[in-house]
C-alpha cells in the first residue's frame, strides 16, 4: 500500500490540531461525555469513560461544532471518529482557539477549569 492513502499505513492527508475541550458523543440511545484530544477536517480523537464501539453512528457536539460521525476505532477509553462530511478549516481553527482561550460557548466554569488543567498537564 502506498503512503498517503486513506486505507491506512501512510501519512494523514489532513492536519490534526490539538484542541482539548469537553465534548459530547450522542448515539441513538446514549450520551457519552468526552474529552476531545485533537481534530481535523475529517475526524477527531476523543476519550470517553464508556467510548462507543467501532462502527457506532453518532452526533459529536464540541465547542460551537455539531457534526455527524461514526466510530472508526475504539480502544479502551479512546476512540477515533470519521466525520460524515468534511468540516471547514475555520471550524478546526475555531476549536483550537476555543481550547487555547477556554472560551467554548457551551462550557461551564468547572468544565473550563478542567480543560485548562488538561491543557497545562495538571489533569493528565
Amino acid at each position: 500500500m502506498a503512503f498517503g492513502t486513506r486505507g491506512g499505513g501512510g501519512r494523514r492527508s489532513v492536519k490534526r490540531v490539538d484542541a482539548p475541550l469537553p465534548a459530547l458523543l450522542i448515539t441513538m440511545s446514549e450520551r457519552h461525555p468526552a474529552l476531545l484530544f485533537n481534530i481535523s477536517q475529517t475526524g477527531a480523537k476523543l476519550r470517553a469513560k464508556e467510548a462507543p464501539a467501532n462502527g457506532t453512528e453518532l452526533f459529536l457536539q464540541v465547542g460551537t461544532l455539531d457534526v455527524y460521525a461514526h466510530v472508526a476505532w475504539q480502544h479502551g477509553e479512546l476512540c477515533g471518529l470519521i466525520f460524515e462530511r468534511e468540516i471547514g478549516i475555520w471550524d478546526v481553527e475555531q476549536l483550537r482557539l476555543e481550547a487555547e482561550k477556554g472560551t467554548s460557548a457551551r462550557l461551564t466554569a468547572a468544565q473550563k477549569g478542567g480543560a485548562d488543567d488538561w491543557h497545562t498537564g495538571v489533569a493528565r
